[in-house]
């Protein structure tokens, strides 16, 4: 089955570029776009399963298709994918997407991030079909972070429908990501073996110049960085493409982005600030002004679509309680409930010292480090070379130059100010390796996707010699090899170790509760409250149990046979929302403290319980 789905995705791709006369490269992020764009409408009927049908119908709806084509169609299709399919830059492409699924595909989940939500979500939506309904999603604490980059990791792990394998959840994380990257490949003007082999390999090590934990894990700020590199350098690339491919990618583009992560929407307005004002500034051109009315429909298109998208996904969170903990405390900020720890100074002297000193990927590499400010003024400068030498005009050097200090002058200040009042109980930001960590993570989409933008217009503007030196030189200076052979090799020597660790913090006790729930299979049933003694509070082994439930949702709460009374357990069951009880053995056994719920019958510890109502009151029944 799983040739049907690639076949039909590389079907999509040949559809798309023969209809809107566009090179395969280039639609290949339009295409991933429209995939995850529709894999997230069916998952909010839990209807995934669907595309094992669609597929099928797909490919056979293209052959009547091509069939029906009158001879002149049909030869020009023909010769179209005769001519596309071999291109250097669509075959490179597809030869790099391979190599690093075959690469990836023993890696197994470490970082701590995707324990806590991105694998541990993709496991329950693998499971599921789509979204857990109310009170039933995992990773509670995270509740309203956007599915965007779940969708084509379910997409890589359902090509194995028996078993979840994590090696292919990373294969859709990197496929999705490079899926945004491999444009460049088509703008690399002298195309061999030679030079497709370079780009190609600059395109994985690219991103380790400012950015690596999506080294090690599905960073999704990551993914908001490469997607929002690609519009901004769609927003530019207007010439030889048609009304509805030029609006329609950077539409589909920002649909995406929203739904990457909730931090999406403000790449959103600086993605829409982008195009407005290069509309604005080139709305006398005559690729603009001979058209105004497809204009006006693709900027409103692009303004209102993603605005849809974001609002659809926020009507869902509402209706079934989904609000993360970020969330929450945004909201205690904003309604002045929350305690701001006096560390105002601290968080300065360490955002200052990494913004002005620290390597953006944290550590020191062999040959050149290059600093969050730095990094901003060598963007500034570039901008500026371009319009001195000519390459672009004046007017776009201008722009572009202004652009580039408001966004980085508002993302940075945002920066800070989160780390003041939303981050300022956390301690790792008051060092500067934890700083730089935060700059370098939540500002990719920044740093990134300025550095996309600036490929684009070098390899765009120079000989083809010249413009990938100068884009290979930058990125061979300042990589993070390490990290990125880890990535996508060195990774194997910590397999064993990783499989260890997860020995060690899901313990027996622990196990048994994963036995009696029926973790990871196709069948949830719902939400269950996991109790614990007082003195064994560990938020570590938590997100780890909750990664193996999935997609069972578990909440956790410790409680003490000495202290504990009815009265407080009650508060605890009804706060977890959850429909099944389990308690292990508290240190200080005592079965009355769970005898209002018991009806009678007697407590058991190491029991699930199913928590029903009756006649105003909570009773626990005894299930296994």
């Amino acid at each position: 089955m799983f040739i049907i789905h690639i076949l039909s995705l590389l079907i999509f791709i040949l559809i798309l570029g023969f209809y809107l006369k566009e090179k395969l490269t280039d639609c290949i992020p339009a295409a991933v776009s429209l995939l995850i764009l529709f894999l997230y409408g069916l998952s909010f009927g839990n209807l995934l399963w669907l595309t094992d049908i669609l597929a099928p119908l797909f490919l056979l709806g293209s052959g009547i298709l091509v069939f029906k084509m009158d001879r002149k169609k049909r030869k020009e299709l023909v010769s179209f994918a005769g001519r596309e399919l071999r291109a250097p830059a669509f075959l490179t492409a597809l030869l790099l997407f391979m190599v690093v699924t075959v690469c990836v595909s023993g890696k197994l989940t470490s970082w701590w991030d995707d324990y806590n939500f991105w694998a541990t979500d993709v496991k329950s939506i693998f499971y599921l079909d789509g979204f857990a309904d109310r009170y039933e999603n995992v990773a509670a604490e995270f509740g309203d972070y956007p599915p965007g980059t779940q969708m084509l990791k379910w997409w890589f792990l359902h090509l194995s429908p028996s078993e979840f394998r994590e090696g292919l959840m990373f294969a859709g994380y990197y496929v999705c990501n490079l899926a945004f990257l491999v444009p460049l490949l088509e703008r690399i003007r002298k195309k061999n073996v030679i030079t497709m082999t370079i780009g190609a390999v600059l395109l994985w090590l690219f991103p380790s110049m400012v950015e690596a934990f999506w080294m090690d894990g599905c960073c999704a700020d990551f993914t908001m960085a490469v997607i929002y590199g690609a519009f901004l350098t769609a927003v530019l690339d207007r010439e030889g493409h048609s009304s509805l491919f030029y609006y329609g990618r950077q539409t589909c583009y920002l649909m995406v982005l929203v739904l990457c992560k909730n931090t999406g929407v403000i790449w959103l307005f600086f993605g829409l600030l982008f195009t407005l004002l290069y509309h604005f500034l080139h709305r006398r051109d005559e690729i603009f002004a001979q058209d105004r009315k497809s204009v006006k429909r693709g900027l409103i298109a692009v303004v209102c679509l993603p605005a849809l998208t974001e609002g659809s996904w926020l009507s869902f969170c509402l209706m079934n309680r989904r609000v993360a903990k970020l969330t929450g405390v945004a909201v205690h900020m904003a309604t002045g409930s929350m305690n701001i720890p006096d560390v105002q100074g601290q968080m300065v002297d360490a955002f200052l010292t990494a913004f002005l000193k620290w390597p953006l990927h944290r550590y020191s590499t062999a040959i050149l480090n290059v600093s969050p400010l730095m990094l901003v003024i060598l963007v500034l400068v570039i901008y500026a070379l371009l319009g001195i030498r000519k390459k672009i005009t004046g007017k776009d050097s201008r722009f572009l130059l202004l652009f580039a200090l408001l966004s980085a002058a508002s993302f940075y200040s945002l920066n800070l100010i989160s780390h003041l009042t939303i981050f300022a109980v956390e301690t790792q930001y008051l060092e500067p390796f934890g700083m730089v960590s935060s700059i370098e993570r939540y500002g990719a989409p920044f740093t990134i996707g300025s550095l996309y933008l600036i490929a684009y217009l070098v390899l765009k503007s120079e000989n083809a010699v010249r413009g990938l030196l100068l884009c290979a030189i930058p990125v061979l200076l300042t990589a993070d090899y390490q990290g990125s052979y880890r990535a996508l090799i060195g990774y194997r020597n910590t397999i064993e170790e990783i499989r260890q660790e997860r020995e060690d913090i899901v313990d027996e006790k622990a196990e048994a509760f994963l036995a009696k729930i029926g973790a990871g299979t196709r069948k949830s049933i719902g939400r269950v409250l996991y109790l614990r003694d007082l003195s064994d509070i560990s938020w570590v082994r938590n997100a780890y149990v909750s990664f193996e439930a999935a997609p069972v949702s578990v909440m956790y709460g410790n409680i003490s046979g000495e202290t504990t009374d009815s009265a407080a357990l009650l508060k605890t069951i009804e706060e977890s929302h959850a429909g099944y009880l389990y308690v292990e053995p508290l240190d200080e056994e005592n079965q009355e403290l769970f005898a209002p719920f018991m009806d009678g019958t007697e407590f058991s510890y190491d029991t699930l319980y199913r928590i029903t109502g009756n006649d105003g009151r909570i009773l626990l029944v005894p299930i296994a």
